[in-house]
């Protein structure tokens, strides 16, 4: 069951503080964050950008052909006249002044609209507009809060790097604990999961997480991050099956950040969470200067609505650790 089923449970301030609870962002108390929108000539972007300028938790920059985002709003009964549009030729065009806004400051956070994927990506990954530090990697950081575990919690990478070998694992699991210390979780708890807890050369990330677990112990490279594994994932989310496993430490029954093997198992919990009934889920592109609002086509109103707080929620984190 999607999380649409249950949404009208809660106000947005009830999920928000559900989802977030040890963030800072507060758009009442400080200035809000802008977002600027890549290819906003879309009806179901419209409106997610409606709805959280009246929540009041953003300013917009609209990009996109400025006739048809007034007439698709107009059709759609969305009133966007207080919305800075920016006219734009087509899609490339859009996403090319959109990612230019975030480069050169005008904008904190990029958001994916009506433009195709590929042509978004490619946008944002050119490497004139700088919004990849150099030698970094992208990846997909998902929040979660599920029904049966006390805190919200990140999953990566689900999404984004199909090759997961153990240097880019380090640098997946950076970007996760950036957002993790943006998120107010400064001392995070890492669980590599993999199939088993002991370390067998013949399951690659078994050898990968004892090698990043290593690392941490001997370089701190994740700063205070505690990381362990490898571990099941019955192991990370329940103590007691860590305890009849005779697996000691901290994380167990304790995560905040889940290290996933590899894509297809990032991707196949992802999905399992994100229809579990009463779950909220929200996930944004780490890696860059800025965080990226990319939602599935799938994705409900709540999960979008979600994804972009959480955007907000990282950016004015990640100024206020600068």
């Amino acid at each position: 069951m999607m999380i649409d089923a249950v949404k009208s449970e809660f106000s947005f301030a009830n999920l928000i503080q559900s989802l977030f609870p040890n963030s800072s962002y507060n758009p009442e108390q400080k200035s809000k964050v802008t977002v600027a929108v890549a290819a906003a000539d879309h009806l179901v972007t419209l409106k997610s950008v409606k709805q959280a300028a009246d929540a009041g938790i953003a300013d917009f920059l609209l990009f996109g052909d400025a006739e048809s985002i007034r007439g698709i709003a107009e059709a759609g009964k969305i009133d966007i006249r207080n919305f800075k549009i920016v006219h734009c030729i087509d899609q490339k065009d859009a996403a090319d002044k959109a990612v230019s806004a975030a480069s050169n400051g005008t904008a904190h956070v990029l958001m994916k609209g009506g433009v195709h994927t590929s042509v978004f990506t490619s946008a944002f990954l050119n490497k004139t507009k700088g919004l990849v530090p150099k030698g970094g990697l992208i990846s997909h950081t998902a929040l979660f809060k599920i029904p049966g575990y006390k805190k919200p919690f990140l999953l990566t990478d689900a999404a984004i790097n199909i090759k997961q070998d153990c240097e880019k694992k380090k640098k997946i699991l950076l970007n996760a604990v950036q957002v993790s210390r943006a998120l107010g979780i400064l001392r995070p708890s890492v669980a590599c999961v993999c199939p088993v807890e002991t370390v067998n050369p013949k399951i690659v990330s078994t050898v990968d997480a004892d090698i990043l677990v290593r690392n941490q112990n001997t370089t701190h490279m994740f700063g205070d991050a505690v990381i362990e594994g490898p571990m099941g994932l019955d192991a990370a989310f329940s103590s007691e099956a860590a305890r009849v496993k005779k697996i000691n430490g901290e994380v167990p029954g304790n995560p905040d950040i889940l290290l996933m093997p590899s894509l297809d198992a990032g991707n196949v919990l992802y999905k399992a969470f994100s229809i579990q009934q009463g779950s909220l889920t929200a996930g944004i592109i780490a890696g860059l200067r800025v965080p990226v609002v990319l939602t599935s086509r799938s994705d409900s109103i709540t999960t979008r609505f979600l994804s972009l707080y959480m955007a907000l929620a990282v950016s004015a984190g990640m100024s206020e650790r600068v």
